[in-house]
């Protein structure tokens, strides 16, 4: 989005996923200069001779009034309205380009989502939408049927950060030998939000190897996020996710333990949606967060 705002074809509106996206991009619309779209007020003033009274003013005198059209409850529509701009920033050469952060599904972005599908899909208009959010939030929106055209579009999901990269960026940016910077790394496991963290406590500690301190402030500063992500799971997965963490990770090992009447292979691939658990050819699964069992032993 900072690479198109730079561009001078492009208008940019980031949109908040908790408000109402329709009324803020109506609203930020309007203020762009080719669009004229400022309250106005009609005022006449004139002379008058005029024989006997005629309600504003008396014969021969001066008046000056204000003309007040009465409010039609069928002129004024949001989509319209939206569709008339969008209509003119393209006669206008301009391209728009929308992003939405962490999106969830709110009656108000479900009304959003669903006038900008027809917007998008119709040549007089050119409109992009780029959004971002966890994957159980993005499903949320499969059900809706008129919501076709998000399910359909282009997904791009986020995979575990490379370790090399990992390695050289710690390595860089803390200034710390080639192997430091690689136990750092796996550390990490290449959780995204666990290289910030672990990068910025070895940064504020001056230190380049994990010791005692660096996990206690490690499972503090995480502790928070993984109980987003506990509390996210039926007890089914938990309790799957208890299981995995408490045996070598090989499938024959944790159907052995799991109860005759629960499905692995169902359980396996929810958890493999929601990013919580990775699978590979060898018949293992494994836990793809650092110290994630340590934070289930002790608070689960």
């Amino acid at each position: 989005m900072n690479h198109f705002r730079e561009e001078k074809n492009w208008l940019v509106f980031a949109l908040s996923a908790g408000g109402n996206p329709l009324q803020t991009l109506i609203s930020a619309l309007s203020k762009e200069d080719f669009i004229d779209n400022k309250t106005r007020t009609e005022s006449y003033g004139a002379n008058a001779a005029a024989r006997g009274n005629v309600g504003i003013a008396s014969a021969d005198a001066g008046f000056s009034a204000t003309i007040d059209v009465s409010n039609n409850e069928h002129y004024y529509s949001d989509e319209n309205e939206l569709r008339q701009m969008l209509k003119a920033a393209k006669n206008n050469g301009l391209k728009v380009l929308i992003g939405i952060d962490d999106i969830a599904k709110t009656d108000a972005m479900v009304q959003f989502l669903s006038i900008l599908g027809m917007i998008m899909m119709e040549p007089d208009y050119d409109v992009r939408l780029i959004c971002t959010g966890l994957s159980k939030n993005i499903e949320d929106f499969v059900s809706i049927p008129h919501l076709s055209f998000f399910v359909r579009s282009e997904s791009i999901k986020i995979k575990p950060l490379d370790k090399h990269e990992i390695a050289a960026k710690y390595r860089n940016l803390l200034e710390i030998n080639r192997e430091e910077a690689v136990e750092l790394a796996k550390f990490t496991k290449g959780y995204a939000y666990g290289y910030q963290v672990l990068g910025e406590l070895c940064f504020n500690l001056q230190k380049s190897c994990i010791d005692e301190e660096i996990e206690d402030s490690f499972d503090e500063a995480i502790g928070t996020q993984y109980d987003l992500l506990w509390t996210s799971l039926t007890e089914s997965e938990q309790e799957l996710i208890r299981i995995i963490l408490s045996t070598d990770g090989t499938v024959s090992n944790i159907k052995e333990r799991m109860e005759k009447n629960t499905s692995f292979a169902s359980l396996r691939d929810r958890l493999i949606k929601k990013h919580m658990l990775i699978s590979d050819s060898r018949g293992t699964v494994e836990i793809p967060l650092p110290r994630f069992k340590e934070y289930v032993d002790s608070w689960h």
